[in-house]
């Protein structure tokens, strides 16, 4: 995680060297809560792939376009139509398929990934909240500046120099996808309301799936391939 701020901050410096008005924010707290959630959400996800598998960790992030529904309509007074709130709720009966509360199969490490999108989605709908007073540099400097300072005091006391020599090119490879995606991310919600936009996330659930299959040699069993073709077809008919 703090590879992942510390890119996000080079990314966004060459902004700050030519426009120092970008460090003007008309919300300071919301951009250190919007933050906060951020740093949380990718704590909590990495922390669930370290015990559960990819494809099964990233479909239970997909709970969070139903807090992000329900925050959006609480926080920023968002419409909420039947034909928006449908695909939603069937994506998170997906999830709730994968999950398998109340089985064998749960071993409470799930709320890992189910916490990691809470704190997606309250970062998603401060995002929403900040685009009436700040640019999306604004945005991304405050998200690069706070989560570069809060990572820099859990990881330096523990950094293994000669783990992050080897390890550098995967790192960066990471930080790449990850920036680009924050970007992305900004931008999207900047033009559109926060439960619009959540659905199309569930695209995601394609590629980590792949990728574990060909990263690691995973791949879902039947109910969890069942959980995850819900989420997709809640994605599609989001997405018509």
């Amino acid at each position: 995680v703090w590879c992942r701020y510390l890119g996000l901050l080079i990314s966004v410096l060459p902004l700050l060297v030519r426009d120092p008005s970008i460090l003007r924010t008309g919300q300071p707290l919301t951009q250190l809560l919007r933050a906060a959630g951020l740093v949380g959400s990718a704590l909590l996800f990495l922390q669930a792939l370290a015990v559960i598998p990819q494809a099964e960790a990233t479909a239970m992030v997909f709970a969070s376009p139903l807090f992000v529904l329900i925050l959006s309509r609480i926080a920023l007074r968002e419409p909420v139509g039947p034909r928006r709130f449908a695909p939603v709720l069937l994506g998170f009966a997906g999830v709730l398929i994968v999950v398998r509360p109340g089985t064998l199969h749960f071993g409470g490490a799930e709320f890992f990934p189910i916490f990691s999108s809470m704190a997606w989605a309250f970062a998603v709908v401060l995002t929403r909240k900040l685009s009436g007073t700040d640019g999306v540099a604004t945005t991304m400097l405050y998200s690069a500046l706070i989560g570069v300072t809060s990572m820099s005091l859990l990881a330096l006391p523990t950094l293994n120099v000669n783990a992050l020599h080897s390890a550098w090119p995967l790192l960066a490879l990471m930080t790449s996808a990850w920036c680009l995606a924050q970007w992305l991310s900004v931008a999207a919600y900047r033009v559109a309301a926060p439960q619009l936009i959540a659905p199309f996330s569930y695209s995601q659930l394609l590629w980590a799936t792949l990728l574990g299959l060909l990263i690691s040699g995973h791949w879902p069993d039947a109910i969890s391939l069942v959980g995850m073709a819900v989420i997709v077809l809640s994605g599609l008919y989001a997405a018509w």
